[in-house]
């Protein structure tokens, strides 16, 4: 049975073929080009040292850089959401059959999050928002990212817990620890056991009905 979901916000509530990643990935390109100076090959080697060991580049960069972590969020999600996810409502109506509570665990910071999710229409859903500020320094995949989310949810253990991911360095970490995990694989790269393609298949894993058995 299934009490709570823990949802990843970015590729998960919105499909990655929308391209808003893509975007977001292109401004923090731009980031360190326009304001740090960086050549591509050193941008690429950050990238490439930060996302694995932070699950964030800014990190990475806050290493090396005196940087305002609050401009440059502002910097890399300044995008038009329109030109690239719509409200689905059948994604409302999805959310709103499920009776469990729901909680947005993302790397992403919450103005990004409340963004996104008043874009979709979908934010009076959520009841906590888990972001970047909460997590940091230890975001996703690692272990305490978790714990912190637990924490904040105030839930005594991860049974009755589904988590919903994207990057299956998250899924793996979160079944590590016990946590019912779904990893979302819309170009079906990945083989796993408990897998889809969309939000929208959610309910082929967890019926709507799940919470009431």
């Amino acid at each position: 049975m299934v009490h709570t979901f823990l949802l990843d916000l970015d590729n998960t509530l919105y499909p990655k073929s929308s391209g808003l990643m893509a975007a977001i990935r292109d401004r923090i390109v731009s980031y360190m080009q326009s304001r740090l100076g960086l050549e591509m090959e050193e941008i690429q080697a950050i990238r490439n040292y930060s996302l694995p060991k932070y699950g964030t580049t800014l990190l990475g960069l806050k290493e090396r850089f005196d940087i305002d972590e609050c401009e440059y969020l502002d910097y890399v999600h300044d995008i038009n959401l329109t030109a690239y996810i719509q409200k689905d409502i059948r994604l409302f109506k999805m959310l709103e059959a499920y009776p469990q509570r729901k909680i947005i665990l993302t790397n992403a910071n919450t103005k990004h999050a409340k963004h996104v999710l008043g874009h979709l229409g979908i934010l009076h859903f959520f009841e906590i928002i888990v972001d970047y500020h909460t997590l940091t320094p230890l975001l996703k995949p690692h272990r305490k990212a978790f714990e912190t989310a637990m924490e904040i949810a105030d839930l005594p253990s991860w049974t009755g817990c589904a988590f919903i991911d994207d990057r299956l360095e998250n899924v793996e970490k979160a079944r590590e620890l016990g946590i019912y995990s779904i990893l979302i694989d819309e170009s079906d790269k990945f083989e796993d056991t408990l897998k889809i393609t969309s939000i929208m298949e959610l309910p082929k894993l967890i019926p709507l009905n799940d919470k009431d058995k």
